[in-house]
């Protein structure tokens, strides 16, 4: 991250922060990924298997919306994406 850091200006740090904060989030998802595949046998059988079942839930869905949420961020600070509000279908 440092010689990245080294080679941007510093009216392009937002973009950097914001491309850097979605590696966190895809971490985050991978990391959840990776421990059910590790603890899988041992889901099968614990009887706290629900407990561990909800904080990978958790983890991957909050790095997924960490890691979208942070390519929005980017696309939108290097001006790739129209900066208007995004609206999604069926909202009220």
């Amino acid at each position: 991250g440092l010689t990245i850091a080294k080679k941007v200006a510093l009216t392009e740090l937002p973009e950097l922060v914001a491309a850097f904060h979605s590696f966190v989030g895809l971490a985050a998802c991978l990391t959840a990924g990776a421990s059910y595949i590790h603890d899988f046998d041992h889901l099968l059988t614990s009887a706290d298997a629900g407990v561990h079942k909800a904080a990978m839930f958790a983890g991957t869905f909050i790095g997924g919306v960490t890691f979208t949420g942070s390519l929005v961020a980017f696309a939108k600070l290097r001006g790739t994406m129209d900066s208007s509000p995004l609206n999604l279908p069926g909202r009220n």
